[in-house]
């Protein structure tokens, strides 16, 4: 159960769970995934994005992440607790932790972390899922502190054509 990570065991679950579901869905197409955002100020777009299902203590969740490849690597993270599998349109608001919804911004340089932001406050907003390509498409904005305390500020995200598939 989640509720028993801390720190950065949550954000290295988001992570390996990004990492380890590009294999499984070779059908989807990655070229056609979209997800933007201005963080702190500066234009940061997403190499790949995706969203994987999983069943959490019980309860549907939507990880929908994007990755900004480079040095440093930026990974967008969003845990949505759905109100019932398969069913994505909708405001999800952070704030609480898991349960509720999460999310993070991780910065990585050479594999390791040299930054981790949790988002405290924002949402991120699925406007539609198209149930021919199992793609989502929306936007996001947040905020929230690094490890440092430093305030750290997500706004004017959108994304489009995220294939949604299971773990």
């Amino acid at each position: 159960m989640l509720t028993g990570f801390r720190g950065g065991g949550l954000s290295l679950l988001l992570c390996l769970t990004t990492l380890a579901c590009t294999d499984i869905m070779p059908d989807a197409r990655a070229e056609d995934a979209v997800m933007t955002a201005t963080v702190d100020g500066k234009p940061w777009a997403a190499s790949f994005a995706q969203g994987t299902t999983l069943d959490v203590g019980g309860k549907p969740v939507l990880n929908l992440s994007g990755t900004q490849q480079g040095s440093p690597t930026m990974t967008f993270n969003a845990m949505l607790a759905l109100k019932k599998p398969g069913d994505y349109v909708g405001a999800y608001q952070f704030g609480g932790g898991f349960p509720g919804n999460a999310g993070n911004f991780n910065i990585l340089d050479s594999g390791a972390m040299v930054g981790h932001v949790r988002f405290k406050t924002g949402e991120v907003v699925i406007d539609k899922y198209d149930a021919a390509t199992n793609t989502v498409s929306g936007h996001f904005s947040a905020s929230g502190k690094d490890d440092d305390g430093k305030e750290s500020v997500v706004k004017d995200g959108a994304f489009s054509g995220i294939l949604v598939g299971p773990q």
